[in-house]
């Protein structure tokens, strides 16, 4: 805690230097005029901020959304007496305010409001320009006296970590389409090959019965298949080309909790986690669900809980890809990103995809009907629609230019 003078304090001080002065030559009625009143308006000031109790503050950060969305953090100031302040709330690189942030060292800004102990809750938005864990805080308050001579600064140090998911953009048509025809294929594929018959139980699926059979036996028959371990899941895996540098893969998420990291360029585990969240976005819209392999862990993702996944990708480190047995391999090297799956590699130049928000896909909450609120529906088209990157990945439908790869492979790569 500090307390100096303001701009009009300090004009106050020099005013009584400038007054002592002219006292040595003119005369002591010169302190009389001047000095006095100004030394009893600092002391005054001092007394009352001294007096004043130290605020407390409470930060709500907006939630977890793609980098490059716009969110708004609300700041409430909370003290016994209340008492117009300013409210310095700092944040790490990579993280800017919309509104004139302040500069600071080492790639920071701080987000200046105005606001009053005790009153309303004052907002102000800022963007986060990269994937990860972004720490915002501490935040400096600034109280100042009522003649607005001296302002003493208190440190709330008080830290909340906003999350940035991946960016999320729209497979080009040709990509989109097979990637789906492929998933479909498969899942009726596992369902086709039948296995053994048995007695209907309640809550069996009306499909699965045996008309035939139920027919022959005067009872309902269901069949069964040989692989009934969920059909519909699609394992993804993903990571870096082993070729690419040490330096471009390890250490580049923008995990800022002492600002390190965060203002680095694109990086490849940036376009990997990018392409990673499109594709496992666009399967699970298909209805399918996801296991999801990084070289950071696994992860489980399903219609309506796409937020894990992505949580997962804002913090996945670049590296090798996992040695697993996986229907959708996700590759990122220096410049491009390789979409692999079904025998067929797709290659996409740049970077994947637009900012999109993910307003209409959040994680499940419990209703009063007693259902998950996060079931993906119509609107969430918002989540991988619009216009794409022209360094990325084009919309949905407008296709992409197909090529050939010197092995053979099909190249998919956006307009």
């Amino acid at each position: 805690m500090s307390m100096r003078p303001t701009r009009r304090g300090y004009a106050v001080v020099a005013l009584v230097l400038a007054a002592l002065l002219a006292g040595g030559v003119f005369g002591a009625r010169a302190l009389d005029a001047v000095v006095l009143p100004g030394v009893v308006a600092l002391v005054a000031a001092a007394i009352q901020l001294r007096r004043t109790p130290v605020p407390d503050l409470a930060r709500t950060l907006p939630p977890a959304d793609v980098a490059g969305t716009t969110g708004t953090v609300t700041l409430d100031v909370r003290g016994d007496r209340p008492s117009p302040v300013t409210v310095r709330d700092r944040l790490p690189a990579g993280v800017t305010a919309v509104d004139r942030p302040r500069e600071r060292g080492g790639g920071s800004t701080e987000a200046v409001v105005d606001a009053a102990v005790g009153g309303d809750p004052v907002t102000y938005e800022l963007v986060p320009q990269r994937r990860g864990e972004h720490v915002v805080g501490p935040a400096t308050v600034v109280v100042t006296d009522v003649l607005g001579l001296l302002e003493r600064s208190t440190v709330v140090d008080r830290r909340d970590t906003l999350v940035a998911f991946p960016r999320i953009g729209t497979l080009p048509g040709s990509l989109g389409a097979a990637l789906q025809a492929t998933y479909h294929s498969r899942a009726t594929t596992q369902r086709d090959e039948f296995d053994d018959l048995r007695e209907y139980v309640r809550g069996d699926a009306l499909r699965d019965i045996h008309w035939k059979s139920s027919a022959r036996h005067d009872e309902l028959m269901v069949q069964e298949f040989a692989d009934r371990v969920d059909p519909e899941r699609v394992t993804v895996a993903a990571g870096v080309d082993a070729g690419t540098s040490a330096g471009a893969t390890d250490g580049d998420v923008a995990t800022t909790r002492g600002g390190a990291g965060a203002s680095a360029a694109d990086t490849p585990a940036d376009r990997m986690a990018d392409a990673a969240a499109t594709v496992c976005v666009s399967l699970v819209r298909g209805g399918a669900s996801v296991t999801l392999t990084t070289p950071s862990g696994s992860v489980d993702a399903a219609p309506g809980r796409i937020r894990p996944a992505l949580r997962h990708l804002a913090v996945a480190a670049g590296g090798r890809v996992p040695t697993v047995d996986a229907d959708v391999i996700v590759v990122a090297d220096g410049d491009t990103v390789s979409v692999r799956f079904d025998g067929r590699e797709h290659r996409l130049e740049g970077r994947v995809g637009d900012v999109v928000s993910l307003q209409a896909v959040s994680d499940p909450v419990d209703t009063p009907r007693g259902r998950p609120d996060d079931v993906v529906t119509d609107r969430d088209d918002a989540v991988v629609s619009g216009g794409a990157s022209a360094r990325g990945v084009a919309p949905e439908g407008s296709g992409g230019s197909g090529h050939t790869s010197p092995d053979g492979s099909e190249r998919g790569d956006a307009d």
